[in-house]
């Protein structure tokens, strides 16, 4: 009987598309099926002080879930921190630890109604991010009437701000969301011109009418989500990011690639992949995979990111869920993300090494 559990289990991380860890044999390693999460966008994990911190897209507050363990994130408390009431499209909400403080970055609108959305950043002193109070620092003011999806890292000792944004919201008008970096002079303000390292250009990154006829007024042309990783040998700088209408099956992940050398806020350091490096699978029934982040623990690198299957209407925003996945680092230094794994399929969870 017990070899029998060890061929299923085997079986059907195979059968998944994926890239099963060694050891799927062993029956005490901790398994967990995707989604984890049964609706929601933009899924992100911190590990802290042996806790996974959890947070994603819920549109009208930014929430935390704390979980010792990948699988019970769904049924894991969740934690409300910030509830302005009255204001929506509050997205991609993402817990970054900077100097020994918590700093909440997220979008949403102003809550005018008129959908002009804002990068905001909040702040917490203290060790846990459940504890204390995260105050407003403000919005960041980047002079685009719509900005999305904020990331921060550090590289060659300077921090610097990833987003998506755009100024043309013309009603009728073709809207086109580009991918910019700033530096900043702290975790709430950016210091010098930003620049755009990303617009859309081939094909499969300008997608807005989907399988079904689905489609806005207007062409809508989209670059968002932007992930920030060094390369496995720290020589380049990677920023994954998110690729054409999230409403369709065709939505996926592009890549940007610079020297550690380069200067990160100029666009010619930038090479971008012509092909999407993570895309639907068909043959699992994931279609549109993307708005990914990234989780390590010990050597393994996980993914996280939104997917859906077949609806009738795939515009419905609450058929997305979040899904998470490990992958390799290729020869090359660079992640090998494959497939989007199908729903259900038994797979090991990250074996933290605190």
């Amino acid at each position: 009987m017990e070899r029998l559990n060890v061929l299923l289990l085997a079986l059907m991380l195979v059968l998944s598309c994926g890239h099963p860890r060694k050891g799927v044999g062993d029956l005490q390693q901790d398994v967990y099926t995707n989604p984890i999460y049964p609706a929601g966008s933009s899924p992100r994990l911190i590990r802290h002080d042996g806790h996974y911190y959890y947070t994603q897209s819920m549109n009208d507050r930014v929430s935390v879930w704390r979980t010792d363990r990948i699988g019970d994130i769904a049924t894991a408390p969740e934690h409300v921190v910030y509830s302005p009431g009255g204001t929506w499209h509050i997205s991609a909400p993402q817990l970054h630890r900077i100097d020994g403080k918590w700093y909440l970055l997220f979008s949403s609108d102003d809550g005018s109604g008129s959908d002009i959305r804002h990068i905001y950043v909040m702040e917490n002193g203290a060790d846990d991010p459940l504890d204390g109070t995260f105050a407003m620092k403000g919005w960041i003011e980047t002079g685009h009437v719509k900005d999305i999806h904020p990331t921060t890292f550090t590289h060659g000792g300077k921090r610097y701000l990833l987003w998506s944004g755009t100024d043309s919201v013309v009603p009728g008008k073709p809207t086109v969301w580009n991918i910019y970096i700033s530096a900043m002079r702290d975790p709430w303000t950016l210091e010098g011109e930003a620049a755009v390292i990303s617009t859309p250009q081939y094909e499969w990154e300008c997608q807005w009418i989907d399988e079904d006829g689905t489609s806005y007024p207007a062409p809508s042309l989209v670059n968002e989500g932007p992930e920030f990783l060094y390369s496995r040998d720290s020589t380049r700088l990677l920023v994954y990011y998110a690729a054409s209408e999230t409403y369709t099956s065709y939505y996926c992940e592009g890549l940007l690639i610079a020297s550690a050398g380069a200067d990160p806020l100029d666009p010619a350091s930038w090479h971008k992949k012509p092909e999407p490096v993570f895309s639907k699978c068909e043959r699992t029934g994931v279609l549109g995979p993307g708005h990914l982040s990234f989780f390590r623990t010990g050597s393994q690198l996980y993914i996280l990111y939104n997917g859906k299957s077949r609806f009738p209407d795939m515009r419905a925003v609450d058929n997305r869920s979040p899904r998470m996945q490990e992958v390799q680092w290729g020869k090359d230094g660079i992640p090998v993300l494959g497939f989007p794994v199908r729903e259900d399929s038994l797979l090991l969870a990250p074996c933290p090494e605190d």
